[in-house]
């Protein structure tokens, strides 16, 4: 390193960048020797160790292609130095490691290996930095004793053939290396010498050449001293005037800026960028923002500036301004400062570092604005739409805003889980019309456009297309949304009505199957009265009075009193409860349609009486809401026997016709066979008054039919508190 006290640094600096320059251009030459034998090398058949190289010189060409556009523009920065060292070490010491790792272990110790280290140390021997040049030889040892050892300590044996690759020759090569940097050294030093020698040389010259000119000059220069001061002293009455009027313009500069300050709407400063940001002036608005006088504040004469900063922003406002000051970068901070009152203030500050022509800091000037009605807007804002969000997030409809092109701008909880997540807060622009069928969209798009007009319906139906893939019809009620008169887009909420679709198609169904049941059950009461009518000329007595009893029978089992009271019911839950509506269709379905399929059967199954029983069962439940109650007491191995078809359906009629009931006080029917193999149906007496008398014609039309069969008679009784009826049960 050039060292002398009477050498301007300016001439050190240029030394050092054209010894910085000569290494460049050695580094250049370096690089083309290289690849010309790289070339020599791949074309000689080492291709695997040239491609290798190439890589190497292809970074080590970069390195140095950066390091001439930066020498280009005069900088040379110690850390660029020491940097380029390392980067000329390493790339030597890598190519051995690979070489010799990957193609021939030797390399490592070869003469090549002891010949590139040297020269490498000598280039650094012209940069004229002797620190540099120490650091490149120690560096240079080292790299090269690590990348021997390091193939040494895998492979020791490859190393034992000869004693020139053996650790002794190794350590006797680094202190050949060590020679030559300590030469290096050396020679570098002499340069530095002859340097300055020949800049000393220079010197003397160049003062004794100043010396004889100005002596020469002086006596040119007393007579043109004598002529300017008689200029000057003219010069100078003009000046003064001119001072006056600068001084005077300047006053009016002042107060006009004086004046512009105080009618800004913050407070304008200048601080120093110590500690306490102590401010060299700060204007009167500051006043109105912190409640302290300008005048506590400038020079920290009662309060610095950083005092009145609220403590939880301090540390935050401080690494901010630090930080932008230091990139001399312009800073706009949003913080809180404590006023003298101890209310909390909101500010908005506003500024930048002052440099001079060397880029040190001189000031930092800024505007301090107070914020506070800004922020407690934006405070209520974000308060009112979070209450909006969770207000329409709660709704189980789809809420959402639309923009004049149609696109979502915002929807709720539901319309992100029926559209799916592509909805929520989108960034882009999201069509609504991509979730709605092809079919409806033009239709959409000219009633919103209606709606936008003021015109149209208040909603309208579609077809949207949900997240999971499915179609589902949907209601939509929507309005254009206004601002200052401006119809700036459309809000609405979307009404799924699948499940609306579908119980209006089940009760359409429905009602069309007691329709056809109704005109089926018509039908088949007028051909079988036909049939008995003409029958009834044509047979016998018995025949009439057998016939005569199934024709009371069937009576019995179309009962139009029952059916209009089970339609009624239907009626009732059709409009209430949808579902059990359903069901109760169903269920009297199944009765009428075993009334249809037994009317011709003289005996039936107890199992299949008493399927049709519980049918018939839950019409009652259904239409008399629990107030009658049937108890069937037996198991299902007794249901083997036959019975009378509709006989049991014939006395719970007749329970429920005879007697009065209520939720307190109801009618308990129990079913359950002796031992005697009678079907026993007991009721509890609960008689009502008889405003129509009694027939009897049920009662006897189960006797007369089990005349018409068998042996045996059923039995009906009346007890005090009991109605008993006692049905036969014939074997199959």
């Amino acid at each position: 390193m050039l060292k002398a006290s009477n050498i301007p640094i300016e001439i050190i600096l240029e030394e050092r960048i054209r010894g910085s320059k000569l290494m460049v251009y050695f580094r250049w030459v370096f690089i083309a020797l290289l690849l010309l034998l790289l070339f020599m090398q791949y074309f000689s058949g080492y291709r695997a160790e040239s491609w290798h190289a190439f890589v190497l010189i292809g970074f080590y060409a970069f390195c140095n292609v950066l390091i001439t556009i930066g020498l280009r523009k005069g900088y040379d920065p110690a850390w660029g130095r020491y940097g380029g060292a390392m980067v000329d070490v390493s790339i030597i010491a890598f190519h051995l490691f690979y070489l010799s790792g990957s193609f021939d272990q030797i390399a490592v110790a070869s003469a090549a290996t002891t010949f590139l280290f040297p020269v490498m140390i000598l280039l650094y021997t012209f940069r004229l930095d002797q620190r540099l040049l120490v650091f490149t030889a120690f560096f240079s040892i080292f790299s090269f004793n690590l990348v021997y050892f390091y193939h040494y300590f895998n492979n020791p044996a490859a190393f034992q053939i000869s004693l020139s690759l053996s650790p002794t020759s190794q350590i006797f090569k680094s202190a050949y290396l060590l020679f030559i940097g300590f030469l290096c050294v050396y020679l570098q030093h002499s340069l530095q010498r002859l340097i300055i020698k020949q800049m000393e040389e220079s010197r003397r010259n160049l003062e004794a050449e100043i010396e004889l000119s100005l002596e020469q000059q002086k006596s040119a220069h007393s007579e043109e001293l004598i002529r300017q001061e008689k200029e000057l002293n003219k010069q100078l009455a003009r000046e003064v005037r001119e001072r006056k009027e600068a001084e005077r313009a300047l006053a009016e500069n002042r107060e006009q800026l004086h004046s512009i300050i105080s009618n800004q709407v913050g407070a304008t400063y200048r601080c120093t960028n110590d500690p306490y940001w102590s401010m060299h002036f700060i204007s009167d608005q500051i006043e109105k923002i912190s409640g302290y006088p300008a005048s506590d504040l400038v020079n920290n004469s009662r309060k610095s500036y950083f005092d009145i900063i609220h403590p939880d922003d301090r540390e935050e406002v401080a690494i901010e301004v630090h930080d932008h000051v230091s990139r001399n970068a312009p800073f706009e901070l949003i913080y809180r400062v404590v006023h003298s009152d101890g209310r909390i203030v909101w500010v908005q500050e506003n500024g930048r570092g002052i440099f001079d022509n060397r880029e040190n800091l001189l000031w930092i000037d800024g505007v301090i604005i107070d914020i506070t009605d800004k922020m407690e807007a934006e405070k209520a804002y974000r308060e009112s739409e979070v209450r909006f969000r969770e207000l329409t997030d709660f709704l189980p409809q789809t809420v959402y805003e639309l923009d004049l092109e149609g696109n979502i701008v915002f929807t709720n909880k539901a319309g992100i889980e029926l559209f799916g997540e592509g909805t929520r807060n989108p960034v882009g622009k999201v069509s609504a019309l991509q979730f709605f069928i092809p079919e409806d969209r033009e239709r959409m798009v000219q009633n919103m456009r209606e709606k936008l007009a003021g015109k149209g319906r208040l909603f309208n139906e579609y077809t949207a297309i949900c997240a999971d893939g499915r179609h589902c019809p949907v209601i939509i009620y929507s309005s254009p949304i206004r601002r200052d008169d401006i119809v700036i887009g459309s809000r609405g909420i979307i009404v799924e009505i699948s499940e609306l679709k579908r119980v209006e198609a089940d009760l359409r169904r429905a009602k069309q199957e007691l329709e056809e049941l109704n005109l089926n059950l018509e039908k088949t009461i007028e051909e079988r009265t036909a049939e008995l009518t003409e029958a009834n000329t044509q047979l016998l007595r018995l025949q009439k009075e057998n016939l005569q009893s199934q024709f009371d029978v069937l009576k019995q089992q179309v009962n139009p009193h029952f059916l209009f009271n089970s339609l009624n019911v239907l009626i009732s839950l059709i409009k209430l409860e949808p579902g059990m509506a359903e069901t109760f269709t169903e269920r009297l379905a199944k009765v009428y349609r075993y009334v249809l399929e037994s009317r011709d059967e003289n005996l039936v199954p107890v199992k299949t009486e008493m399927d049709f029983l519980r049918a018939y069962i839950y019409l009652i439940d259904t239409r008399f809401q629990g107030k009658v109650r049937i108890n069937i007491e037996f198991d299902e191995a007794k249901e083997s026997r036959l019975i009378l078809p509709l006989s049991l359906q014939l006395l719970i009629e007749n329970a429920i016709k005879h007697n009065v009931f209520s939720s307190k006080s109801p009618l308990i029917v129990r079913l359950f066979i002796d031992d005697e193999g009678y079907l026993n149906v007991i009721n509890n007496l609960q008689k009502r008054e008889m405003h129509i008398a009694s027939t009897g014609i049920g009662l006897q039309n189960i006797r007369s039919r089990y005349a018409l069969i068998c042996e045996k008679e059923p039995r009906f009784e009346q007890a005090h508190t009991e109605f008993i009826a006692r049905i036969p049960l014939l074997a199959p």
